[in-house]
């Protein structure tokens, strides 16, 4: 899960995957409110889970919310 929001983000946001600090916030990363709708949504949809949309406020790094996901799909 780390490494396909890594990938995710490095795409949505224009960067080499190897900049992005997976410890930095989606904030400092850059990603907007509107690019954390449409993550949660591909998240959603990858997962099969319902997810809300304060998600990444809550787990506001790529490894604090890949941590947090593989915890709900192991459920």
């Amino acid at each position: 899960m780390r490494d396909w929001c890594t990938e995710y983000l490095a795409r949505t946001l224009d960067l080499p995957t190897q900049t992005i600090d997976t410890q930095t916030t989606f904030a400092r990363l850059g990603l907007d409110s509107a690019n954390s709708v449409f993550l949660i949504v591909e998240l959603e949809d990858r997962l099969g889970l319902e997810l809300t949309p304060d998600l990444l406020f809550e787990y506001p790094t790529i490894c604090e919310l890949a941590r947090h996901l593989a915890e709900r799909a192991a459920r």
